[in-house]
C-alpha cells in the first residue's frame, strides 16, 4: 500500500472514529433516576434487538432477568432467548464503589465495565467477547445508556464499537414485575 493511501485510510479512519456518539438519554419528566440495585432487584423481563448493518445481523430476542443485592453488589443474572431459537446466560456482578459508581464482570466483558450515574440515567462503558456468525469470539466495545421510563420501565440503548468505529446498535425495554 502506498503511503498516500495509507494516509487517506487512516485520514477516513479518523474521521469516521469521531463520529461514534453515545447513545440518547431523555428521560420523560417526573420519572426519579435510575439506582440499579433498586431497580434490578427481583423477577424482570426484556425485549431487545441488536442490529448490524455492517455485520448483517439482525436478531430480536427476550430476556428474563433476576437479581439480588446484598448491600455492595448486585447480581443480576440475564436468561437470554433469540428469535433464531438460541440461548445463553449471563450473570452480572456489579459492585458498588465509594464514590457511588460501580465496578462490573461478566462472563464475557473484557476487564471490568465501568458503570456511573449521569444525572437520572446510569451509563456502562466495557469491552466484550462476541461471537460472530462464523462462531469466533470478536472483542466489541458497549457505551450503554439506561434510561428510565417510569418506576418499572427503562430503556438500555447501546452503541457498540470495533476498533473505535460504530458497527451495531443494541436497544432492550426492561420492565420489572
Amino acid at each position: 500500500m502506498s503511503l498516500s493511501r495509507l494516509l487517506l485510510v487512516l485520514f477516513t479512519g479518523a474521521l469516521l472514529a469521531g463520529c461514534v456518539r453515545e447513545p440518547e438519554a431523555a428521560v420523560p419528566p417526573n420519572v426519579d433516576s435510575l439506582v440499579l440495585e433498586d431497580f434490578f432487584r427481583g423477577h424482570g423481563k426484556g425485549e431487545g434487538r441488536f442490529e448490524s448493518g455492517v455485520a448483517g445481523v439482525d436478531r430480536s430476542f427476550v430476556v428474563d432477568t433476576f437479581g439480588t443485592w446484598d448491600g455492595r453488589t448486585l447480581t443480576l443474572r440475564e436468561d437470554f432467548r433469540f428469535d433464531d431459537g438460541e440461548r445463553d446466560s449471563k450473570t452480572w456482578r456489579f459492585t458498588k464503589q465509594k464514590d457511588g459508581s460501580y465496578r462490573g464482570t461478566r462472563e464475557d466483558v473484557v476487564g471490568v465495565a465501568y458503570v456511573a450515574q449521569d444525572g437520572d440515567t446510569v451509563r456502562l462503558s466495557y469491552d466484550a467477547m462476541v461471537a460472530g456468525k462464523s462462531g469466533k469470539a470478536r472483542k466489541l466495545h458497549f457505551e450503554d445508556v439506561l434510561i428510565p421510563q417510569s418506576r418499572t420501565v427503562v430503556v438500555n440503548k447501546a452503541v457498540v464499537s470495533k476498533v473505535g468505529l460504530p458497527v451495531a446498535t443494541v436497544e432492550v425495554v426492561f420492565r420489572q414485575r
